[in-house]
């Protein structure tokens, strides 16, 4: 419709649009031109972008616009993991080291209440209250510490020195027949030593193999022993072995006493088969008898065993050497 003026017609059933109405330019221009724009302005609180298909550009970003690589969201889960695995590897280690630690304080109370055990069986054992002929299994150790460590020979030689002490105090007549009464094993010779099997094996019994204790290549002579020997025999005395070894080592035995320098001994007394129903201190007690029927003074009795020296007359004077190891009777 035309009005008189020639324009056109803006009649009442078209209205024209308001300028406010129609979208701006820039507006769409900003559109078109970032699309994701909404996206990364979303209400998560997080925004994420990819730069190509396979995620290499992949990072993550809080509010406040930090981004965190792919990679160095690796080297921190790995960092994490490997602190993980120190700390449980220090935890484990402080747990085994405190089990040792404890396993450790539990055998050094068990070694000091064994070792003050066997001290006291050590100390009844001299003293002869011990009546067994074994020592407990649990003491092997402390004897074989007590053989090698230096104790046994100091022992020795104590004893040995209060004997020698003793004799040189005596004014002997040369009209008397003055003798002194010698052990052969554990006294003039030892088979302990030097071959701790026999402690290992016996472990303290009575009964010896005596083939394999005999010939057995590590018999030494007690040093000590060995020198009271030589003084009393350079002064005159008379010196008398009495052995509970068999009659029939007789050779073997006297082989053995030269081989380490008992020599010029008066008698040697081994067991025979008349003495085989004693008990060694019976068989040695009369053996002593039968020595002073002869007209001989026993001054001293020297031996490793209560049974070498028990029941002496009263003139005599008795040394007991050490010998925790086995108990003969």
């Amino acid at each position: 419709m035309t009005t008189a003026a020639g324009g056109l017609d803006t009649g009442s059933d078209s209205e024209a649009l308001e300028p406010s109405t129609l979208p701006s330019a820039p507006s769409f221009k900003s559109d078109q031109d970032n699309p994701s724009q909404n996206l990364l302005n979303a209400d998560s609180g997080y925004d994420s972008q990819y730069g190509s298909m396979f995620g290499s550009a992949f990072s993550i970003t809080d509010g406040s616009g930090v981004f965190i690589s792919s990679l160095t969201l690796t080297i921190i889960v790995s960092a994490i993991v490997i602190v993980g695995i120190v700390l449980v590897a220090v935890i484990i280690t402080l747990a085994v080291l405190l089990s040792s630690c404890i396993n450790r304080s539990t055998t050094t109370v068990e070694e000091k209440t064994y070792s003050g055990l066997c001290a006291s069986y050590h100390i009844n054992a001299e003293l002869n209250n011990v009546q067994d002929s074994v020592f407990p299994a649990v003491c092997e150790e402390y004897m074989l510490n007590y053989l090698h460590g230096g104790q046994y020979l100091k022992d020795i030689e104590v004893s040995v020195d209060l004997a020698q002490s003793y004799l040189r105090t005596l004014q002997l007549q040369h009209d008397q027949k003055n003798a002194v009464i010698l052990d052969i094993d554990e006294t003039a010779l030892s088979s302990v030593l030097h071959s701790e099997n026999i402690i290992r094996r016996n472990k303290g019994s009575t009964n010896r193999d005596w083939n394999t204790w005999l010939n057995d290549t590590m018999i030494t002579p007690i040093v000590p022993v060995l020198a009271l020997y030589q003084e009393l025999l350079a002064a005159n005395w008379t010196i008398i072995f009495i052995s509970e070894r068999a009659e029939n080592k007789f050779d073997l035995t006297v082989k053995s006493l030269q081989k380490y320098g008992y020599e010029n001994w008066t008698s040697l007394i081994l067991r025979s088969s008349d003495d085989s129903g004693d008990t060694v201190q019976s068989y040695k007690l009369s053996k002593r008898k039968e020595i002073e029927n002869q007209g001989y003074q026993i001054m001293a009795v020297l031996g490793d065993q209560w049974s070498d020296i028990a029941e002496p007359a009263p003139f005599t004077k008795t040394f007991k050497l050490p010998n925790p190891f086995y108990r003969v009777i």
